[in-house]
């Protein structure tokens, strides 16, 4: 019996497919799906699945670093995946590009520290392990213990975003975003990064790391990053459409003068209003917003009518309020279009 539970599995699926993962987690996969039925045939579900992420259409500085993350969204299954793993394949992608608050200026370690401590992270500051061997180009971390454990957190602070930008360009080190020995976070002119003490081995210890990790993601995209949320909804004859974004903007000055970074997390869904369930078939969906859009064939409704659509995360302009997004039904040879709103 394998010694990872079925939901990390499945949710690694989707990059084991793209190739896109480490050959100790391809290892780590494929042990468990020799045993596991239900994931072996997932993995072939996802196989025959054909989706695509269009670019967004980019005016802002530094569109190519937009470019470049939005190349890491091969499917939305990879993206899905994060989010569901939240603490495994970890959200640590937000906020690659932070700038500085044009406001409220960088933000600092006693910042830092309280609110994750005010989140209910407990931490100790660790003098035990030599700064040198965190050293990002001269850049040392504070190191702390969380909790009642031997995992570490370190919590890099640059002067200015620019220097952070500049520095982890030209590093290899915490470049590995699907990585389970370290979980990186962005927050400003800030980098967090939480390395466990052992890779878990069962689902206990996979739910004890996870607590943690959620706890770390959700505190930075919130508080640290002043995180906020927009919901869109929609329905057609027989369809119900929800597109669900999460999402931060900062606005940062320096010498050079104004910039805009931002990160964005979209999740579209469907539900069929009808009775008929069984006679749904397979759907092809797709959607369409003013800045490019995605689509997916294949998929399959649940016992309660829905359908997840997948999802799709990077950098790029922020959808407004007054922006309307487009979703396209087809099954069983009909199509239905919404017109989806924010609420």
């Amino acid at each position: 019996m394998s010694k990872y539970p079925c939901e990390l599995i499945e949710d690694l699926i989707p990059l084991y497919i793209e190739d896109d993962v480490s050959d100790a987690t391809k290892k780590i996969v494929e042990e468990h799906i020799s045993e596991c039925e239900n994931c072996k045939s997932l993995v072939h579900e996802y196989s025959n699945d054909e989706l695509k992420i269009e670019d967004f259409k980019e005016d802002l500085p530094e569109a190519k670093t937009f470019k470049k993350w939005m190349k890491k969204l091969k499917v939305w299954g990879v993206v899905a995946g994060m989010v569901a793993l939240i603490a495994f394949i970890t959200i640590g992608l937000l906020g690659y590009k932070i700038g500085e608050d044009a406001e409220n200026g960088v933000i600092t370690l006693k910042t830092i520290v309280k609110t994750l401590e005010k989140e209910g992270l407990s931490l100790e500051k660790d003098k035990s392990k030599s700064l040198d061997e965190y050293d990002l180009s001269g850049v040392k971390p504070s190191i702390y213990t969380v909790e009642d454990s031997k995992d570490t957190l370190l919590i890099y602070v640059f002067d200015s975003f620019r220097e952070k930008q500049k520095i982890l360009d030209e590093t290899d080190k915490y470049n590995n975003y699907f990585s389970m020995e370290e979980f990186k976070y962005h927050a400003k002119n800030s980098l967090i990064v939480f390395i466990p003490n052992e890779i878990p081995e069962n689902e206990e210890e996979f739910k004890a790391i996870e607590n943690k990790l959620n706890l770390i993601s959700e505190t930075t995209f919130k508080y640290l990053n002043n995180g906020k949320e927009r919901v869109y909804k929609g329905e057609s004859e027989n369809w119900e459409g929800t597109f669900t974004m999460e999402y931060y903007e900062n606005w940062f000055k320096d010498e050079e003068g104004t910039k805009y970074d931002s990160y964005n997390t979209k999740y579209p869904m469907i539900k069929y209003k009808g009775a008929d369930l069984d006679e749904v078939g397979t759907i092809d969906f797709e959607y369409e917003t003013i800045n490019g859009g995605g689509q997916s064939t294949g998929l399959t409704i649940d016992k309660d009518g829905y359908v997840k659509a997948g999802g799709s995360s990077g950098n790029g302009t922020i959808l407004s309020e007054d922006n309307e997004i487009t979703f396209i039904i087809k099954w069983n040879g009909k199509e239905e279009r919404i017109v989806l709103k924010a609420q």
